[in-house]
């Protein structure tokens, strides 16, 4: 029960509120399997292993140090919180009010914050296509005024953007190389402010 089977991040706040809950519904297994004790460990197991999955999952994708802490974490929140402002209809709010929220379960968080990430993907793909229409039109009426060929200019940008590419994953590949992927105690300073800025450095 409880940390036995899920282990979370201290400040969750939810050890014991969910150790209580794998009691309650221990207890309503037991009742409904009478003296069959190995029936209602399996009934135990059918209503709560999913849940404990999820809650795991929810404490492991948090506070991973470096850059991949950076993108799967502070990010995130960064991203949740502008586009909950903006369209809190349409998008959940960051994952730590989420699991303040009653009658939502750990599952349902994973599920919402994967949608979520799915429609801001989408967001910022046809936000930075129309930047990149307008800017191409804009150069294009600019180069037609000096007289470049834009297929000159535009190779010339292909071959910046994917060494500029290349580079970015190098230093990212570099920094994450020698972290394990489960690592998800360790921190930068014991900080997110402080990691954020390691990160930025």
């Amino acid at each position: 029960l409880g940390d036995a089977i899920h282990t979370v991040k201290p400040y969750f706040g939810l050890g014991a509120n969910t150790a209580l809950e794998d009691v309650s519904i221990l207890g309503a297994a037991l009742d409904a399997a009478g003296d069959d004790i190995p029936a209602a460990v399996r009934g135990f197991t059918r209503a709560r292993a999913g849940e404990a999955e999820a809650l795991v999952r929810l404490s492991r994708g948090l506070d991973r140090p470096g850059k991949l802490g950076f993108l799967t974490f502070v990010l995130p929140l960064i991203l949740d919180s502008i586009c909950h402002k903006i369209a809190p209809r349409v998008f959940g709010p960051n994952v730590f009010a989420m699991l303040q929220r009653e009658g939502i379960t750990f599952r349902g968080i994973i599920w919402r914050k994967r949608r979520d990430a799915l429609l801001q993907f989408v967001l910022i793909s046809v936000v930075l296509s129309g930047i990149l229409s307008a800017a191409t039109v804009t150069l294009r009426v600019a180069l037609s005024m000096l007289g470049v060929s834009p297929r000159q200019v535009l190779k010339f940008a292909g071959i910046a953007t994917a060494a500029a590419a290349a580079a970015f994953a190098y230093r990212i590949l570099a920094r994450t190389r020698h972290m394990a992927v489960a690592d998800v105690l360790a921190t930068k300073g014991g900080s997110v402010v402080k990691m954020a800025t390691t990160v930025a450095k």
